[in-house]
């Protein structure tokens, strides 16, 4: 058994530099690790941490950002460690991956299009987030 998980998968009409400086400014998107990898398309990696008294405990955000040119894909994944509360964690990772989202569009003043969003992520549901 595993703690709850959250994907959220959308495309930015905005550049690659543009939402990695958002997600930098970000303290809960990136306070734990942040990395721009030398590849074609150029992909960003961002893990962060936050508390949520909802859960008793900390959850982590993954998320990687995509270069594709005229637009930008982002993959937000939020995962509650599975002893933080064993009733579930009350929609709190859902919410974390919409709160990373947010700080994102606010900031840049943007709408995402392609939305998906995946409830009880796990390994077998990866395929939807590409």
């Amino acid at each position: 058994m595993h703690g709850s998980s959250h994907g959220v998968k959308v495309l930015l009409p905005v550049g690659f530099d543009d939402v990695v400086n958002a997600l930098r400014n970000y303290k809960h998107a990136s306070n734990v690790y942040f990395t721009v990898l030398g590849t074609s398309p150029r992909v960003a990696v961002f893990i962060g941490g936050k508390f949520f008294f909802r859960t008793l405990g900390f959850i982590t955000v993954v998320t990687v950002v995509i270069d594709n040119g005229s637009y930008t894909e982002v993959k937000i994944v939020t995962h509650t460690n599975e002893f933080a509360f064993r009733g579930g964690d009350f929609g709190a990772s859902k919410s974390y991956a919409f709160r990373v989202l947010k700080a994102i569009t606010k900031g840049l003043g943007v709408s995402p299009s392609n939305v998906l969003s995946i409830d009880y992520m796990d390994s077998s549901k990866s395929t939807l987030l590409g």
